[in-house]
């Protein structure tokens, strides 16, 4: 018995799912048109690893009933994040909209998750929050477990992941650092269906900080 409740402190304590969001006021749109105002919490998943089906939490207020919600009920959530943000000498507070949605994250099309929606257009440009394994243990870009984000300016933002996001396909990530090829090259690559913004990318026009410019670009000037 000892043993048995020792173990399930130790997964609880364990388990790579986080909080992305504690609690922070929230427009939720469900599929059937339904809008809910309140406050919503997101969890934080795992790198590769999904325990369990991500979902939403959602109350009108701090002492109301919490309901919860899969990625499949959900159209839209539009967060309104406050954040501190140092200018000169002094800590300013500052308030951001953040609009997520839910996508496939498998070939499969099996697997939703939310996504930050960080530019539209024929090319998305998405961002995700996963906690990965490190030094024996579970860490996220948010700090720490239940807190609300800490924005951080550049295209990347808070998160950890970001991803270009086509319809009907996989997101593909396409993160500022990968291991096998340079982000120039990664880049043209992907962008080889449009001459003028590969050779943007190629002369330098465009570098791997300007990746919400590149996106907006390739929807502006490649379809």
């Amino acid at each position: 018995m000892k043993y048995t409740f020792l173990l399930i402190i130790f997964c609880c304590f364990n388990s790579p799912v986080f909080a992305q969001y504690g609690w922070t006021k929230a427009e939720v749109t469900l599929k059937n048109g339904t809008v809910l105002e309140g406050e919503a919490s997101l969890a934080m998943m795992s790198n590769g690893i999904n325990l369990g089906k991500e979902k939403l939490k959602f109350r009108k207020s701090r002492k109301a009933k919490k309901s919860k919600y899969l990625p499949k009920e959900i159209d839209q959530i539009v967060f309104t994040v406050t954040y501190k943000e140092k200018v000169g000498r002094k800590k300013v507070e500052k308030t951001r909209i953040e609009k997520y949605i839910p996508v496939f994250l498998n070939k499969k099309q099996s697997k939703l998750g939310f996504v930050e929606l960080m530019v539209e257009g024929n090319l998305r440009l998405v961002g995700r929050t996963v906690a990965v394994q490190s030094g024996g243990g579970w860490n996220g870009a948010m700090g720490a477990a239940g807190a609300a984000p800490v924005y951080i300016p550049g295209y990347m933002g808070s998160h950890n992941q970001v991803m270009f996001l086509k319809e009907g396909q996989k997101p593909k990530i396409f993160n500022q650092v990968s291991l096998t090829k340079s982000f120039r090259k990664r880049a043209m690559d992907y962008f080889e269906d449009c001459p003028i913004l590969k050779n943007k990318i190629e002369n330098k026009e465009f570098v791997k900080e300007d990746l919400q410019e590149i996106v907006k670009f390739y929807n502006s000037s490649c379809n």
